[in-house]
């Protein structure tokens, strides 16, 4: 039985391979012409929301999503964070936010990937978080973006933690920027990827019903660098209650 289970999720996840094999040329290449002036990014940012729900129902997940009673305004930019766990977060977030086009903080390493890392580079923030310098054009980059009308993405966890730790420690960076260019955060809570599709081990996952939760929005009017790290308290606090209480309900 225990063969059967992992060679079901070796197949599972070689699948995942295989459908972007098709989806990334389909969806990614079509946002290609869309990337290169600003006020066309909102088209592309539609194909890559394609990509992204795409993979999720053909990986078989689907969402379940509890929010608190707020309308976002459509033409407001807004600094996105979650916990990470695993690619699929990506796609999540792609989907969740519909009416608000952003730019994700990532891991300059993707760029290198053939066809998917000139996309990838064109629609996103890269960061080396092993070279300083590139840590500091970062946040140049970013408010460039903001300034041009896009809200932002960003793990604060600063990657995807190992498999045992709950909830990382966060990082400053979203909560300087924040401060900075005076935008509201959005807190996400994502439950149940760690086990349905955790990066750290390919023997284990399967697909499934992914709880989350969208906090309310925290402003960051009025306040000043010196509030930056209560702010992140904050941040951290109400997206680790959510989780430990997705533990209790599971």
């Amino acid at each position: 039985m225990r063969i059967l289970q992992i060679l079901f999720v070796l197949l599972w996840r070689l699948w995942f391979f295989i459908i972007n094999l098709f989806l990334i040329p389909i969806w990614a290449g079509a946002s290609i012409p869309f990337l290169f002036k600003d006020k066309h990014y909102p088209i592309a940012y539609w194909f890559h929301q394609m990509w992204a729900r795409s993979n999720l129902f053909l990986m078989g997940f689907w969402y379940v999503l509890e929010k608190d009673q707020e309308i976002l305004e459509k033409d407001k930019q807004y600094m996105i964070i979650s916990n990470h766990s695993s690619i699929m977060d990506v796609m999540l977030i792609y989907s969740l936010m519909k009416n608000h086009p952003l730019v994700f903080v990532g891991k300059a390493e993707l760029a290198k990937l053939p066809f998917f890392g000139f996309v990838y580079k064109r629609s996103n923030i890269l960061i080396d978080r092993k070279n300083l310098f590139s840590c500091m054009q970062v946040f140049k980059k970013v408010q460039d973006q903001v300034d041009s009308g896009k809200s932002i993405c960003i793990f604060p966890e600063g990657g995807v933690p190992k498999q045992s730790i709950f909830l990382d420690n966060f990082k400053n960076g979203a909560f300087f920027i924040a401060i900075i260019k005076n935008i509201s955060i959005i807190p996400f809570t994502i439950a149940d990827i760690k086990t349905k599709f955790p990066s750290f081990y390919i023997l284990k996952g399967k697909p499934g019903k992914i709880r989350i939760k969208q906090h309310h929005s925290i402003s960051t009017k009025n306040l000043s660098l010196k509030d930056k790290d209560n702010l992140k308290k904050k941040c951290f606090n109400l997206i680790k209650s959510q989780l430990e209480k997705f533990e209790r309900e599971k």
